[in-house]
């Protein structure tokens, strides 16, 4: 999507929905980080439309004095709080890609590295790399066994190591075009 176009998608709602909408954006932000980091991806696509219709509904019981909005303008107030979401939704769109510094390009060996704690997989994927350098097939796997076993935190049984052993050598074996 290019600017312009989200631009003018914006143009669908009114000045309410979009302040209301920039509040959700920044609540939302702030329970994905803070209170909801360790919960399913899946949870944040809805937050949005949720908080949305929560803080329009609000709005609008504030602004009438009255609990018609989730009565008899129940529907007028659900498209409100749809709208509010799906403002987040385009706020938060704009902000990844237009705003937001680029993110750090993951190490894919990091990602393999998952038996180490996270402060020191960095370090250990500098020194595996090192020490696999002039290595055959079958000398990487004995040296990544015995590293493993070392860096692994819980410690991993002989099995779990010989596991991760052989697939960081195809791993290795794979960059080196062996």
């Amino acid at each position: 999507m290019s600017f312009v176009q989200i631009v003018s998608a914006f143009r669908l709602y009114s000045a309410d929905v979009l302040l209301l909408a920039l509040g959700v954006t920044l609540m939302t932000s702030f329970l994905k980080k803070k209170v909801l980091a360790d919960r399913d991806r899946k949870l944040f696509v809805f937050l949005p439309f949720a908080l949305g219709f929560a803080l329009f509904a609000a709005y609008r019981m504030i602004a009438e004095r009255s609990l018609a909005p989730l009565g008899e303008e129940f529907f007028e107030t659900l498209e409100g709080g749809f709208g509010c979401g799906c403002a987040a939704t385009l706020y938060y769109c704009v902000w990844e890609q237009f705003f937001r510094g680029k993110a750090q390009k993951t190490d894919p060996l990091e990602m393999l590295l998952d038996f180490i704690p996270e402060e020191r997989r960095k370090k250990a994927a500098e020194e595996l790399r090192a020490g696999m350098e002039g290595k055959t097939e079958e000398e990487a796997e004995a040296y990544l066994k015995g590293r493993i076993a070392a860096l692994s935190d819980p410690p991993m049984s002989e099995a779990e190591c010989a596991a991760a052993a052989a697939l960081l050598a195809k791993y290795f074996s794979a960059l080196s075009g062996k």
